[in-house]
């Protein structure tokens, strides 16, 4: 998947949906829907996801979002933002301690979801840096190099840009980006971009 994959956990259905189209509309991609911790870990198990939206509320289980939240810092290190209509003291230390991104209160408007999104993926980025020695080194351990045009391709998805705004600062189409992005993925070995991030950190 050449756009942001994102992962949408959230136990009201509508809620779930209406945020998919709201993504889709912003150029991101979803992977998948959960509607409980059970379906979450089983989505996250499959490692398609470069960003998970996350509701504090789950039901009436045991584990809760915040629950989920702490496994995705430990084991799977991707970045989160929690979902709520929870503003007290209690909760926001919970979730405090398991680093999200940000904390988006419900209901909200699609673009206080754009914002919130650009802010942390770019904060992501930044938590991530890598220079063009890194990126020159990890080339050239490539069977199949990057073209200078792929390797600019590649810095700007470690930037966490958008394929829009790859396509706004190459002065190309999506299309055109959306290709750039699918042969490096190919030469790399990898299915996503987190994914990508880790394997330029190796």
């Amino acid at each position: 998947m050449s756009k942001f994959s994102i992962l949408i956990v959230e136990d009201e259905p509508l809620i779930a949906h209406d945020l998919e189209a709201a993504l889709n509309n912003l150029d991101y991609s979803v992977c998948g829907l959960a509607y409980n911790p059970v379906m979450a870990l089983d989505k996250l198990a499959q490692q398609q996801a470069d960003l998970v939206i996350l509701d504090v509320h789950l039901g009436s289980g045991q584990a809760d979002g915040i629950s989920i939240g702490q496994v995705i810092h430990d084991k799977y290190h991707l970045p989160f933002i929690y979902l709520t209509s929870f503003t007290d003291r209690a909760t926001l230390d919970r979730a405090k301690q398991t680093f999200p991104m940000a904390y988006l209160v419900k209901p909200f408007e699609e673009d206080e979801l754009f914002r919130t999104l650009e802010i942390a993926l770019f904060t992501y980025s930044r938590l991530h840096p890598r220079n063009n020695n890194d990126l020159q080194r990890f080339n050239a351990k490539l069977e199949d190099p990057l073209s200078p045009k792929e390797m600019e391709v590649l810095a700007d998805l470690l930037a966490c840009l958008t394929n829009r705004q790859i396509a706004e600062k190459h002065f190309l189409s999506v299309n055109t980006i959306g290709t750039h992005v699918k042969n490096i993925f190919s030469k790399c070995k990898v299915n996503g971009r987190m994914e990508l991030l880790t394997a330029v950190q190796g």
